[in-house]
């Protein structure tokens, strides 16, 4: 009797660390959902202020105009200003369509090397439309974001720890995609290495 109730404990006792184990993985998978929507709220909100100041800008410019033409008595005078205000309001809505124009969000990178190229086209891409105006490190600080999972992760942390600590220092974001083609690109060519089936023949 005595076993079979040492036993019975034992059991709980496996049972309750598993669920332990659970709880904790639980845990940790909400603080990265809960860091990941700060993170695109936070984005969000930069776009709706640059957003918010175009549109100022171009209501300033609007104002500006309809002043200048109650001032101004020649037609041809008239005309020009009218010409440079269009022109004006037409490259900053351009920016503000621009700005607002979806673009899809780069599928995350784990180290497969065929997937190298495809990777930094996406990373390009929205660059261009949503980051244009960062600055070269906060461009590669973000590509970061998008790259996870085994050796990727440890050569993304390295990059991070040397670019705040001023170890690394790039002119361009191309120069730092070339980094990325140098360090996972090596063995691509465009077919799947044996380390690329083993991370999975979707990328993941």
């Amino acid at each position: 009797m005595a076993k079979r109730v040492k036993r019975m404990v034992e059991l709980e006792s496996k049972i309750r660390e598993r669920e332990i184990k659970v709880e904790k993985r639980e845990e940790k998978r909400k603080e990265e959902d809960k860091g990941k929507r700060l993170e695109k709220e936070k984005v969000e909100k930069i776009r709706l202020e640059e957003e918010k100041g175009k549109k100022k800008e171009v209501e300033k410019l609007e104002k500006e105009r309809l002043e200048k033409m109650k001032k101004d008595e020649g037609k041809k005078m008239l005309d020009e200003i009218m010409r440079e205000q269009q022109r004006k309001m037409k490259e900053i809505m351009a920016q503000i369509e621009a700005m607002t124009k979806e673009v899809k969000t780069p599928t995350m990178f784990f180290g497969v090397s065929w997937k190298v190229e495809s990777f930094v086209k996406e990373c390009k891409e929205y660059v261009e439309i949503k980051m244009k105006e960062k600055t070269v490190e906060d461009q590669i600080l973000w590509v970061l974001t998008c790259m996870d999972g085994g050796t990727v992760e440890k050569w993304k942390e390295m990059m991070e720890d040397d670019l705040k600590e001023g170890l690394r220092e790039y002119v361009t974001l191309e120069e730092f995609f070339g980094e990325i083609r140098k360090e996972f690109g090596k063995k691509g060519k465009g077919k799947k290495t044996e380390e690329d089936r083993e991370k999975g023949m979707d990328g993941f």
